[in-house]
């Protein structure tokens, strides 16, 4: 039997009705192939990578525009490419205040210039496992982030997924893991399951027809550690209180 969670996940319709109370939402966009995740709450959407098609734009506006428009939207980046930050003018534009909370690549001065450092402090308790390094391989560079029980690896590698695998304690409760690479088999390797004896549930956003992912060989690493997946492709953008 699979491994599950009890959870809400909720389908997100521009009808929801949000209660005033506090906000603690994790939202896993569905861009097509791409990354964006945010930390929803009551007055700040903590961004991690904001990228993807240009195509899911049009639909995720509204949503966007009721849940951040008129928050600080922080913003944190794995590496440099594009369908991990694509969204970040939109970002800019269609928010309150929109900042850095960690130095992004340095592939990417121009954004950096236009996108200034929070300048508040704002209390965010996502622990850096991995800080990118420079190499030649852009998703070698891929920045490792935690917080509440969710690792996001960005594009991080199997070289590299052994790095900072070592980093994490088998005792701490990740029970939520973004695919790296979107379900490529370059990334999610078995050395990084074993890891993760607490993991409970995988979110992969790609497009499979197009670019085939999550691999096969990803899926079957997933199912022996019955492990259950949910890609946006099929669920779409997912809202998890």
């Amino acid at each position: 039997m699979q491994k599950r969670l009890i959870f809400i996940i909720v389908f997100l319709k521009l009808t929801n009705a949000y209660s005033p109370n506090l906000i603690n939402q994790w939202l896993i966009w569905n861009v097509g192939q791409g990354q964006w995740i945010t930390y929803v709450q009551n007055d700040t959407c903590t961004h991690y990578d904001f990228g993807g098609e240009i195509f899911a734009l049009k639909k995720i506006k509204p949503l966007f525009n009721k849940l951040c428009k008129n928050k600080i939207n922080s913003m944190y980046l794995s590496h440099a490419d594009w369908d991990h930050y694509s969204f970040y003018q939109f970002i800019l534009k269609n928010s309150k205040e929109a900042c850095w909370k960690l130095k992004p690549d340095e592939q990417l001065k121009k954004i950096t210039t236009e996108i200034p450092y929070c300048a508040k402090i704002l209390a965010d308790p996502t622990k850096l496992i991995f800080m990118s390094e420079a190499s030649s391989q852009r998703n070698d560079s891929s920045t490792v982030l935690l917080k509440h029980q969710f690792l996001i690896p960005g594009d991080s590698t199997k070289k590299q997924e052994k790095k900072w695998s070592r980093h994490i304690s088998k005792s701490e409760n990740i029970h939520f893991l973004i695919l790296g690479h979107h379900g490529s088999r370059t990334s999610t390797s078995e050395n990084l399951l074993e890891q993760l004896p607490n993991l409970k549930m995988v979110f992969a956003s790609a497009r499979f027809k197009k670019y085939g992912h999550p691999h096969p060989e990803v899926l079957q690493r997933l199912s022996q550690h019955q492990l259950s997946v949910i890609r946006t492709e099929s669920w779409g953008s997912v809202l998890m209180r």
